[in-house]
Formats: C-alpha cells, structure tokens, sequence
C-alpha cells in the first residue's frame, strides 16, 4: 500500500523525504497504516478503495472528482469512503462525487447538480436525489 501511494508522488517528482512524510500521512487518514506493507490482492475491495484515495490526497490537490466511489461496495464500507471524502473536503479540497446511489445523496445535503443529455438540468446548493421527469430550467 505504502508503494501504492508513494507512486503517486515519485511521478510529480517529489523529492524522497517529501514522500517519507507525505505518504503515512495519506495511509493514516484512510485508516490504513497497519496495512503499508501489504499489496494489492492482500486488500479487501473496501481497503483498495481506501488506498485509492489515500493515492488521490497525497499532493493535496485541490480538487477531487470520485466518479462512482462507493458503486461495488457494502453498505458499512460506503459510509466508510463518504466519511472520508467528507474529511478530505473539511480539510479544504473540493470534492466532486459523480453517483446514482440515492441514499448518499439524500443524506449528505450537499450541492446537487443534475445532468441530463450533458445539460445541467438542476442545481441545488442542499439538495436531494430526485428520479422523476420535471420541467428544470436547462443551463447553458
């Protein structure tokens, strides 16, 4: 895991002493120290998608888009990831989650903006997930 996340760094040339500071850090927001040692497949699903945030975190970016961060996982481990996305959000990153899981959108009360045929149909600054059909004012 601990290479895993460091790789993210070595491409953005950081230096080795930026990457032996950096990267526990990353491994211990996710939850993850006691597991830097261990590969990939050594991983559960929920772990792997815990070390890929820990890898998207590491340079501090500004902004983080999850497309479908939660999409194969169980229901404990979901509300694991959207914790953590909400943590790296309170530390100042903007995080943009692409999802069609209603139940954490209805539970978040975030900004809401809806798409339809690549055209923002809605935008709500606490908004809900909504499945019917209505006549939104499309934005250009």
């Amino acid at each position: 895991a601990y290479e895993n996340v460091a790789f993210a760094m070595q491409i953005t040339e950081a230096t080795p002493k930026e990457i032996r500071r950096q990267v526990p850090m990353a491994l211990a927001l996710v939850g993850l120290s006691r597991k830097a040692d261990m590969y990939p497949g050594q991983l559960s699903g929920g772990e792997q998608q815990r070390i890929a945030l820990a890898r998207a975190i590491v340079n501090n970016p500004v902004l983080l888009v999850a497309d479908e961060p939660t999409g194969n996982l169980d229901p404990e481990t979901t509300w694991e990831i959207m914790k953590l996305l909400s943590e790296i959000n309170h530390r100042g990153t903007t995080v943009v989650v692409a999802t069609h899981e209603k139940s954490i959108v209805d539970a978040l009360k975030k900004r809401v903006i809806a798409i339809d045929r690549g055209l923002i149909v809605r935008d709500e600054q606490k908004g809900t997930y909504e499945n019917e059909s209505k006549n939104y004012k499309v934005y250009r």
